[in-house]
Formats: structure tokens, sequence, C-alpha cells
């Protein structure tokens, strides 16, 4: 099956903690996450305008101008890559996640709106990313992020640095998870770190 048809196929996950609607904002209550498409652009491109400096190059990796936002979502492929995320009432998006698949490796980039963070919107996409990995058969996840509250996601959910390198990018292989235990009655590292992974996942 074509990979963008079996992203269609994914049910999308609701925020692990989602929002308490506000008292002055009885709108403000989430809804559930969704996959948007490429008449989302301008409401994608919204939000990570409202990034300020840090947040952008925790998001991108390096910094970026308003008019390379522009062209990032103007190059967005709705159809080959999944862009999910979580919106309120007015259609305002809260939590964006970008997923890409290419040669058997997921790469990924979480952001959450500044004043909405603390509260699970994070930890919802990231959980969705390792679930969409996993229904995709993907060989691994690579974290490139540079963000301290991804990295700490990610290193909770069981990945690692290859060689324990600090140069190299954060990884999670997925298709040593299912080792069963040998005959020696040792547990493989993969194999512990899994139960974690699964738990970033709910």
């Amino acid at each position: 099956m074509h990979a963008s048809a079996r992203l269609a196929a994914v049910p999308l996950a609701t925020a692990l903690n989602p929002l308490a609607p506000d008292a002055g904002s009885p709108n403000l209550a989430l809804r559930p996450m969704i996959r948007f498409g490429a008449t989302d652009a301008p409401r994608i491109r919204a939000h990570l305008l409202a990034l300020d400096t840090d947040d952008r190059m925790l998001r991108f990796g390096h910094g970026i101008r308003d008019e390379g936002i522009a062209a990032y979502v103007a190059a967005l492929d709705f159809a080959r890559d999944h862009v999910h995320g979580l919106c309120i009432a007015q259609g305002e998006i809260l939590a964006l996640g970008h997923v890409a698949l290419r040669d058997g490796e997921i790469d990924f980039g979480l952001s959450v709106s500044p004043g909405q963070r603390q509260r699970g919107l994070g930890r919802a996409l990231f959980g969705h990313v390792t679930a969409l990995a996993r229904v995709l058969d993907a060989a691994r996840i690579v974290c490139h992020s540079v963000s301290p509250a991804v990295l700490h996601m990610a290193a909770a959910g069981g990945f690692r640095r290859p060689g324990g390198r600090l140069t190299e990018p954060l990884v999670l292989e997925l298709r040593t998870e299912h080792n069963t235990v040998p005959a020696g009655g040792r547990e493989s590292q993969a194999a512990r770190n899994a139960p974690a992974a699964r738990r970033a996942a709910a």
C-alpha cells in the first residue's frame, strides 16, 4: 500500500491532557487531533509565524524569518507527509506536528503555541508520531530536534544516540523492538527499551 494511503488510515489520537475550558473562553476546549490538508495552509502558517525567535530555533533547528516559514508551508506535501495537530473550536492551531517518512526513517518536527505549553499537547503530538511510525512499518524514528522538551520525551521513550556519540541524533529503532529473550535468558537492550517507547505513545 502506498504510504499516503496508509497515512490516511491511521486513527488520530486525542490530547493526553487536553486544555480545560477557560471560564472566560468557553470555546477553548480542544477538538480531537486532526490531519491537516492543503486548505489548512493559512492557519498552519499563522501558527508558525506566532513562534518567536527562540521558538523558531527550537522548532526548525536554525533561525528562520517570516518569508522562510511561508516558503516552508508552501512546500508542504500533504499527500506524502503527515501534518497533524490540535486546534480549538474556532480553528486556531495550538499544536502542530509534521511527520515525514523517507527510506524507512521517520523524521518529525513539533511545535506548541506560546502560552499553551505544560498541558500535555506536545506529549500528545509526540505519542502520535511514535504510533504512526509503527503503523507505517518504519525501521526507525530519528529525532533531530534541539528542543529540551522534545529531547526529554525522546530519551524517556527509549531513543538512544548510536554508539553513545553526543554528536549523533537520538534514534528509536523499531524493528528490533519485538526481539525475544535469547536462549541465554538475557534481554536485549532494544527489548528493554520497548516498554518505555510504548508508554510514550499511549
